[in-house]
């Protein structure tokens, strides 16, 4: 059986307008703006829609002062060589979206849904997708040091050129998840996996892993 690649989202960016940070704030509807060199540092952006955007070297503030995206709405946007301590945009909407470049310290995005979002060569610590459903995602030459898919719906979601150091999927639904090449030194959730594609080498690899998942002893 062949894996389903994940399908590649489709932007529509034409003339923008210069977008300022008085323009941000909760519930608001943005949509053909272009936000560059700004800081979002405790800005309040809950609940908000960015349509057909683009952001560019924007800091979405420091790890206790975060710009606050929760139930926001992301579509048709790019975001390229931003900086985020930490992510917050629990229950939003990543729809149709590219990110390159991007320094994600904390991605405290839990219970969302991402639909046709490619990551493209970024850095990111620790990802929090638990209880997400994501469709149509890759992770391309993305070194990611954690990411937790607990209890989320994944379907068509690879990582190619990509390395990621533990990857949970505890209570996960898996569909065409594509972790080929992938070395983890740390999997939770072995019985999870299922509906996910590996390849020899990685069998070999995660021998041990998946020994002391199931609790099974090797001597």
């Amino acid at each position: 059986m062949t894996t389903e690649t994940p399908r590649p989202p489709k932007l529509n960016l034409g003339d923008l307008v210069g977008g300022y940070l008085g323009d941000i704030g909760p519930e608001e509807f943005l949509e053909g703006m272009e936000f560059t060199d700004l800081d979002l540092a405790e800005v309040d952006a809950t609940q908000a829609t960015f349509l057909d955007c683009r952001w560019a070297n924007v800091n979405f503030g420091g790890v206790e002062a975060p710009i606050a995206l929760t139930g926001a709405r992301i579509s048709g946007t790019e975001i390229t060589d931003c900086r985020a301590d930490t992510w917050s945009m629990p229950r939003g909407s990543l729809l149709h979206t590219e990110i390159s470049g991007t320094r994600i310290g904390a991605g405290v995005v839990y219970d969302s849904v991402w639909e046709k979002v490619r990551f493209i060569n970024c850095r990111i610590s620790y990802l929090n997708l638990r209880e997400s459903k994501l469709t149509d995602v890759e992770f391309h030459d993305c070194k990611i040091d954690e990411i937790d898919l607990d209890r989320a719906k994944v379907s068509r979601v690879a990582f190619p050129g990509s390395s990621v150091g533990v990857f949970q999927c505890e209570g996960a639904t898996l569909g065409n998840v594509d972790i080929r090449g992938l070395e983890p030194h740390k999997i939770s959730g072995v019985h999870s996996l299922r509906g996910a594609t590996i390849d020899d080498t990685q069998l070999m690899l995660f021998a041990d892993l998946f020994a002391s998942e199931l609790g099974i002893s090797v001597e």
